[in-house]
């Protein structure tokens, strides 16, 4: 999907390819689900798109931007979940239209922002020719795949993690990039994010990386010395920590874990991971419009718990919700497939009375496989293409994160007509 193929191709051609994976929708889900679950988190990811014009945004000096990565960290949600899915096509539609506005800027092309639209349009059923041809371009002799831009190489191992994945659903598995990955392990069993520098392991980075190298094959004694580092941050609770962004489990590390869990054949651990992420979900004792969504750890949770009928969701529960949700289903991006309802449930408050923290075991229904991926803005006095952080977000608050990506970006604009560069795709700070 290259921005001439795709993006320039009109909102018309775009929607058809969209819809095209919907001609095989199952029964239309029941108008209500009787408590949270997967299939309200689809509910809840299904209303917030369609209310931001069939996509998310992110705001930066008080100015609002598409965040095609958040987007695309919406569908593959619903895909996973197999519900929402005339949504799921909408937003998808937007995303295909805007591509070249996500990856490019100018003569620039990004790494790992092409190789989520890769993932992306191979789970849509989208075509991909024109993205395949935009990554084996930015692909090194040593198999990386560096940014190729004016302002500097901002890739990184979940980036290059996306790109194996990408490579390995389309057919092409490329084994180069998937040693050049694995040669980013430490010796803690952990993957780093960055390229350069000390070798400590991060928690996302390292599920992005189990995805990967489980999808190219080859590399189990990697993968299982990257499932123990990941089981090492699983705290009492089931939930994941990611030490770079707070010393308190989180949402979005939990459910990348999970995945990691069930590759890495602890299903004990995954089920922990996802009674983690349950004990987050909203149900009946919050407003409507927060039935469904997943918190980002259990101070948000508490917080706007105790907000009552005011408490509204926001860009932090947007990208909780988008990367915790796997947990329910525990699918690698390597097999998320459109598919499924058109429609997701509500929670039906009437008929029953779930409290925010449910007990049960959620349920979803899902046909086949989120940082994303994290998305941030940042300001700069310094010229460069607008560029920012992308991918499901995990770490503290939106304007911490904002700081955070403009000192590693080192002073790269962030902020400009259109935010154009996802530095972590899946990242969390």
């Amino acid at each position: 999907m290259t921005s001439s193929l795709l993006t320039r191709a009109g909102l018309t051609g775009a929607l058809a390819l969209g819809c095209a994976g919907l001609t095989a929708l199952t029964l239309a889900a029941p108008a209500h689900a009787v408590a949270p679950d997967g299939s309200t988190a689809a509910h809840f990811l299904a209303t917030q798109l369609a209310s931001g014009g069939d996509h998310f945004s992110v705001s930066s000096g008080g100015t609002s931007y598409a965040d095609y990565g958040l987007t695309i960290d919406g569908v593959l949600g619903l895909d996973t979940l197999g519900s929402g899915q005339t949504e799921a096509a909408r937003a998808a539609s937007y995303v295909t239209k805007n591509a070249a506005s996500y990856n490019t800027y100018d003569k620039d092309l990004y790494a790992a922002a092409t190789a989520k639209l890769l993932v992306f349009a191979e789970a849509q059923g989208l075509p991909t020719a024109g993205y395949l041809t935009q990554l084996k371009s930015l692909e090194q002799p040593s198999g990386q795949f560096k940014d190729r831009s004016a302002y500097g190489d901002y890739s990184n191992a979940i980036g290059q993690s996306l790109a194996v994945i990408g490579m390995a659903r389309a057919g092409q598995p490329d084994s180069k990039a998937a040693d050049f990955l694995a040669k980013q392990q430490c010796s803690d069993g952990g993957f780093r994010i960055s390229f350069s520098g000390s070798c400590t392991g991060d928690t996302d980075a390292t599920s992005f990386a189990v995805q990967a190298l489980a999808a190219a094959g080859g590399h189990q004694t990697a993968i299982a010395k990257a499932v123990n580092f990941i089981a090492s941050e699983q705290r009492a609770n089931g939930g994941v920590v990611e030490p770079a962004a707070q010393a308190a489990p989180n949402a979005n590390s939990t459910g990348l874990a999970a995945v990691a869990f069930a590759i890495g054949g602890k299903p004990e651990l995954a089920a922990k991971a996802k009674g983690f992420v349950q004990s987050l979900q909203f149900g009946c004792s919050a407003p409507a419009a927060l039935q469904g969504a997943i918190a980002y750890d259990q101070a948000t949770f508490a917080s706007l718990t105790a907000q009552g009928a005011k408490a509204v969701p926001g860009d932090k529960e947007h990208r909780s919700t988008v990367q915790a949700l796997l947990a329910f289903t525990q699918q690698p991006y390597l097999k998320i497939r459109a598919g499924g309802s058109a429609t997701a449930p509500a929670l039906s408050c009437t008929t029953s009375s779930p409290t925010s923290k449910p007990t049960g075991s959620p349920t979803s229904t899902s046909t086949s496989t989120a940082t994303s991926t994290a998305t941030s803005t940042g300001t700069s006095t310094t010229t460069g293409p607008p560029i920012i952080t992308d991918g499901p977000q995990s770490g503290g608050d939106n304007e911490r994160i904002l700081f955070a990506g403009a000192a590693v970006l080192g002073g790269a604009a962030l902020a400009g007509a259109g935010l154009h560069r996802r530095l972590r795709a899946g990242s969390k700070r």
